[in-house]
Parts: C-alpha cells; structure tokens; sequence
C-alpha cells in the first residue's frame, strides 16, 4: 500500500516529467515539424534531453549505492581554466576524479546560470577547494538529494550524490550552489595523460618545425603524437634547423635560448609562468588536442 510520501514523490516525479521533459520534446518535434529549423538549436535541445535523462537514471542508481570514483592525478590548472579563481594557491595537481569532479561542477553551472567561483589553499600535503555558482539569496541548506526532495532537479541531485562521495556537502541558497573539498596533493610523474582522441586533421604542419622541450615522458609522448598528427617536424632539442615554434613546459626555456632571438614560444604548463608576457600563449596540461593545433595554426599565421 502506497504512502502519502510515495504519492508525493510520484507527483513530483511526474511533474518534473512533464515540465522538463516533455514540454522541450514537443518544442523540438514542433520546431521540427515546421521545415525551418535551426539544426545546431535542435541538436542542443536534445543533447540537453537526454542528459536531463541520464541525470535522473544515475539519481536513481545513486539512491541505491553510492558512486563510485577513480580517484589519480589530476591536473588542476586545465581542470579549473573555466573557473574564476586568482590561481595563487591552486596546486599542479591533486588526487581526485577529474571526469566526476568536472560533471558535478557543469551541473552547479548550469543551474545556477552564472559563473563559477573557487578559492584553494594548502593544508599540509593537501588543497582545499571551495566553490560556488551563483549568488545566495537566503540561508544556506544541504540539498540532500532525495527524491523526496521538495523539487527534483536531476542535475542537482547528480552534483550532491558525487560531492558527498568526494568528501563534501552541496548547499543551496536560492538558485546558488556551493561546496568545499579536500584532496591530497599529487606529482606529475605519477600522473598519465588522456590518450587524445581527435578528428586527424589536415596536414598543415608539414614544412613546419616544432621544438619540443616536455621532461615529463608520458606528456611528451602525448604531444608529440598530436604534433605528429598534423605532420609537424618535431625536435627534442635544438639542432641545424631553426624551429617554427617552441612548445615548452616552463619558463626554464630562456636558459637555452636567449629571448631576443627566440621563435614564437608557446607555453604548455603546470603552474602560471612568472611572466607570461614572454610566451605568445600560456596552456594548460593537457592542452585538447583540438585546442593545441588550433593555437599552433594561429600561432603560426598557417591557413588551410
């Protein structure tokens, strides 16, 4: 026999079904239907469909067993580039999920409408991160990520299942989110880059030096196949053949080649350079793919 809890739970389960399901459903089948319709809009509104739907079956797998992480080292720099933050006391790396810890923040975002905020600093041999979406309107509460939650909101709920797995607590203060956790400090030559999967690109590179200065083998084995990709030249040190460009990953590049004579110098880096003024671009590891060619072709004034 059903309780009054269970019917208020399925109420708002439908209710969320039809206002944040349904309703965007028709909205495509009519835009659809139409014959004029913008394809990149309509793919978005169904790209954003069924996230909604794979927020709400991973809530309710969630309600039954706690995520599970892959915790390895992680690059914060990259991780955080869409975060507002001063960078002063932001570690190069951290023990935590990096996918996990990337969906729960997308979510915040994407509910709260706003930027995103963090403030780190170290504690011993770990950072401590706090950040927030959003502006508070009120006190604070948890969101306890319940389907007997008041609303259900699958992508809030997601972001509170993961962060409680992560050692943290999501509040909520109107539409504003925010959280603090801790994770243990990590060295790169513990950490593995992502294998890069890309589109192969047009082989612009070709007649193209690029040298190469990456101590840390895995990332240098990374870029270079990137690099490759393209049909750049790669070198690992200077030689006869003065390069197009210098992809380095520290500032230590001006010990081996004097500034006023130096080719364009991308920086492919940990931390933020002491002065970035003398590099033509600061990226952090691991650049995408994507991102990395696209700013050697412009580095590099090359046109397809």
């Amino acid at each position: 026999m059903s309780t009054e809890s269970d019917i208020q739970i399925r109420a708002r389960l439908l209710a969320a079904l039809n206002h944040d399901l349904r309703a965007p459903l028709a909205r495509i089948a009519a835009g659809a239907g139409t014959g004029f319709v913008d394809l990149g809009a309509l793919e978005n509104e169904a790209r954003r469909q069924l996230e909604w739907l794979s927020d709400l079956q991973e809530c309710a797998r969630f309600e039954l067993q706690a995520p599970e992480l892959a915790l390895a080292p992680a690059y914060l720099h990259a991780l955080m580039r869409h975060i507002s933050h001063d960078g002063g006391e932001l570690p190069a790396l951290a023990m935590l999920d990096a996918r996990r810890l990337a969906q729960a923040l997308a979510r915040m975002r994407d509910h709260a409408g706003g930027q995103l905020a963090l403030q780190a600093r170290r504690v011993g041999n770990e950072v401590e991160l706090a950040f927030q979406a959003g502006q508070p309107d009120g006190a604070w509460r948890p969101v306890t990520a319940s389907l007997a939650d008041q609303r259900i909101l699958p992508g809030v709920m997601v972001a509170a299942h993961l962060i409680r797995a992560m050692g943290g607590a999501l509040q909520q203060s109107g539409d504003a989110l925010r959280f603090i956790m801790r994770a243990s400090l990590a060295e790169e030559e513990d950490a593995m880059p992502p294998t890069p999967h890309f589109d192969w690109p047009e082989p612009f590179g070709s007649g193209h030096a690029i040298l190469l200065l990456e101590p840390h083998q895995p990332m240098q084995d990374y870029l270079s196949e990137i690099l490759e990709s393209a049909e750049f030249d790669v070198q690992y040190e200077p030689g006869d053949r003065d390069p197009s460009l210098i992809l380095c990953a520290d500032e230590s590049v001006w010990e081996i080649w004097p500034r006023e004579e130096a080719p364009p110098v991308l920086l492919h880096a940990l931390l933020p350079p002491q002065r970035p003024g003398d590099f033509i671009e600061v990226m952090y590891k691991p650049a995408p793919a994507a991102m990395l060619l696209s700013a050697l072709r412009r580095r590099l004034e090359i046109r397809l």
